[in-house]
């Protein structure tokens, strides 16, 4: 994971040269960059890389608030609520039903392919059918949204058959070789993508949750004097972020996740050069399932995959920007919906 994410830093120091954003024979200042981490071991030690890559032989230093392994409120997607109207809200628009119900297919494979019918819970307990029940969701003021039953479990099993995929681990001791094509990757990775959807990504949720994050994203784009701000978070920041602002559905070319590990979502601030007005453009740049499994060093005859995400509410042009005061103006909005 480490290298991985150093491979990235230096194909986002590649791009910030390529963009002039940063000068080949010069340090970029100290108050001009920022990579700002949350204070768990696993964020500190992917900002730690970044750094490496991004900004080689230069004083920046990525910086993390709180102690060790204590969660930051700007990336902690927590509830902050004891108002009980609201957390009714929030359990009405997170419909687990329905997720299960999409997810029929995906629960009837992964069960197969990691023969459920022979486990512990199946032997010992009597519980054989993967998918016997709905499950039960949670929204308490203080915590993470939160949910039991077989979204979570084949999230679970979901995430630790994809990371020896991504380690690369010979197929045969993968599941006994039991995922034998992308389409079964993509079919059992839909569980883990409607977990993330279904407890950070809902309408009346994301924004709730998102709006620390999303307040400093605001100040930073508007108030201070950075060229260059890495936050490094987690894929519930990810999955809240773009449902808070309303961005579309997208997909991913070569990849199983919807929100892949170690994916970046770039906010861009573009200058026009001929009206001098400002654009932005948003993009999720992410490497393919082979550049992740393979190891496989980042740079621009081999870079990440990058797709232009479109918000609702601010329409792009055919090179993918749209209006800077419309953005801004939406990223206001979406923040003081929550008060």
């Amino acid at each position: 994971g480490a290298v991985l994410e150093t491979y990235f830093g230096q194909y986002i120091n590649d791009w910030l040269l390529e963009n002039k954003i940063i000068s080949p024979d010069k340090c970029i200042s100290e108050d001009e960059a920022i990579i700002y981490t949350n204070s768990l071991q696993r964020t500190i030690t992917t900002g730690q890389a970044l750094v490496t890559g991004i900004f080689p032989g230069c004083n920046i230093k990525s910086q993390h608030k709180m102690e060790i392994g204590k969660m930051d409120p700007v990336f902690n997607p927590v509830i902050r609520s004891e108002d009980k109207t609201f957390h009714e809200a929030a359990l009405k628009s997170m419909d687990l039903k329905k997720e299960n119900q999409k997810l029929k297919n995906s629960y009837t494979l992964l069960s197969n392919i990691i023969d459920y019918g022979r486990s512990e819970e199946c032997l010992k307990e009597g519980k054989c059918i993967f998918f016997n029940e709905e499950g039960k969701l949670k929204v308490e003021n203080g915590k993470e949204p939160g949910v039991e039953g077989p979204i979570r479990l084949g999230t679970q099993a979901v995430d630790a058959l994809l990371l020896q995929y991504y380690e690369g681990y010979p197929l045969d001791r993968i599941a006994g070789n039991n995922i034998d094509s992308m389409e079964k990757w993509k079919e059992i990775n839909k569980i883990k993508d409607s977990y993330g959807e279904l407890l950070f990504g809902s309408r009346t949720v994301a924004p709730h949750i998102s709006k620390p994050l999303l307040e400093y994203i605001f100040k930073d784009i508007t108030g201070t004097g950075h060229k260059v701000t890495v936050l490094v978070g987690h894929d519930s920041n990810v999955v809240s972020v773009l449902s808070a602002l309303n961005f579309k559905e997208y997909e991913l070319e070569n990849q199983i996740e919807k929100t892949p590990i170690g994916g970046k979502i770039f906010f861009e601030i573009w200058k026009d050069g001929n009206t001098g007005g400002r654009k932005v453009k948003v993009e999720y740049v992410y490497q393919t399932v082979d550049q992740i499994r393979n190891g496989e060093r980042l740079n621009r005859s081999n870079p990440p995959k990058h797709t232009v995400l479109e918000m609702k509410n601010c329409k792009i042009d055919r090179e993918g920007y749209c209006p800077y005061s419309k953005f801004i103006s939406e990223l206001e909005k979406t923040i003081k919906s929550t008060e």
